[in-house]
């Protein structure tokens, strides 16, 4: 969040302060260091890493303070910095680069809330706000585009400048307004796009016994086609559940390569005003142990995706930019996942034998387009009560130039949490 929204929002609380009854503080930190080291994908476009540059060994520690103030029943702050260094190094050819650091510091939250009465409620600030019922993306949300797969202790997303209302009939109905105002200076998920504000509508059904809920979406952008989508969950039994996340849109503002001959392609947006409407959906099984175990399988569709060409085809238009804007469709097309069809699965373990301390989370993702797949397990350890050690390992396989496995063959995370 700007400076000068940060102040507004800060002062209009302590105003509220001034007024309040009973002001309560709840705060948490995280320190998280961690080294990663990674091996690139060894290709056409990046022999020996030369043109990417990916660094092959990186360390980083950060503070991830947490504070919540709530003033009455009215009112509440939650104010979330990130602090954060970094020092990388990577390798290209047979040499050693020399080593790069950055320090930073952001907000990955910062927002007011007014509980205006017990079903209505606003919200103003820099959000992380998701929903849905699958794991690994959720397409009904067109204010996020996160893909979940890699998340273990360093993972993090940061929030979005909105203006949310809640509204709330009993514990059945509710439906949601947001308005995203401003942009967060995070990448574009579509290369070359600029900020665009958004608005989008959240209307949901919950049963009085948590066995089904159903919602629908719509929304619109200042200079994109409107959207609209669907999600659900219901209960099969005590331990199976079924559900599905969509949403649709006519056109795809996403880049993709087109052969101009002569063994050259270029990045185009080349359904940008198209009339077919085109879907993303997740859909997906979960088994809830009684041990708390849990196990997941999704299907993810993309009708906008890439075809198995259009995969084979990138790295083609990649070696043919002549510019980085050329290039950078490559690396942010605007999809959550390149290509068309791909299965996912999850097993979480926690509280494994023989100290029930260690909690163990592996991922897996494979693209029926390309044949390519890519494995993220994760094991985390509780040490006493405030520290935890975790270890995490990507390992990819599949064609060169293949969808999961184009950047990176194997990357291992090692590191350590302090939580007090």
């Amino acid at each position: 969040m700007s400076a000068p929204r940060a102040v507004c929002l800060a002062i209009a609380f302590a105003a509220a302060s001034a007024h309040a009854q009973e002001v309560s503080v709840r705060g948490h930190l995280e320190w998280i260091t961690a080294v990663r080291g990674t091996l690139p994908a060894d290709t056409e476009v990046n022999p020996d890493n030369r043109v990417f540059a990916l660094p092959q060994l990186l360390g980083q520690t950060e503070l991830r303070p947490s504070l919540r103030l709530d003033f009455d029943a009215t009112l509440q702050l939650v104010l979330r910095p990130r602090f954060l260094v970094v020092a990388e190094k990577a390798r290209t050819g047979d040499a050693w680069q020399d080593a790069e650091g950055e320090a930073s510091a952001e907000w990955t939250e910062l927002y007011g809330t007014w509980n205006v009465s017990d079903s209505v409620q606003l919200t103003y600030g820099l959000q992380n706000f998701q929903w849905g019922p699958a794991e690994l993306l959720g397409p009904s949300n067109r204010l996020f585009h996160e893909v979940g797969f890699n998340r273990d202790p360093v993972y993090h997303v940061r929030g979005k400048h909105l203006v949310r209302v809640n509204l709330s009939a009993g514990r059945e109905w509710s439906l949601i307004v947001l308005a995203e105002v401003a942009p967060n200076h995070d990448p574009a998920f579509v290369a070359g796009e600029p900020f665009e504000s958004k608005g989008q509508v959240k209307v949901e059904y919950a049963s009085d016994d948590g066995a089904w809920y159903a919602g629908l979406t719509g929304g619109a952008a200042a200079e994109s086609r409107p959207w609209w989508g669907e999600y659900a969950m219901v209960s099969i039994g005590d331990a199976v559940s079924a559900y599905v996340d969509a949403t649709h849109a006519q056109g795809s503002r996403a880049w993709y390569p087109v052969a101009t001959g002569g063994g050259r392609a270029v990045f185009e947006q080349t359904r940008k005003d198209e009339a077919r409407v085109r879907t993303l959906a997740v859909g997906g099984l979960r088994y809830a142990f009684e041990s708390g175990d849990d196990l997941r399988l999704e299907y993810v569709f993309d009708d906008a995706g890439y075809t198995r060409e259009q995969i084979e085809l990138a790295p083609v238009a990649l070696r043919s930019a002549l510019s980085r804007a050329q290039a950078e469709p490559y690396f942010a097309p605007g999809l959550e996942l390149l290509s068309r069809h791909l299965v996912y699965g999850s097993l979480r373990v926690p509280a494994l034998p023989p100290s029930k301390r260690l909690t163990f989370h592996a991922r897996y993702l494979y693209s029926l387009t390309d044949g390519s797949g890519l494995a993220y397990p994760t094991l985390l350890a509780e040490v006493g009560e405030a520290w935890a050690l975790f270890l995490s390992a990507g390992i990819a396989h599949g064609p060169e130039e293949g969808e999961l496995s184009r950047l990176a063959r194997a990357t291992v995370v090692l590191g350590v949490v302090l939580s007090q």
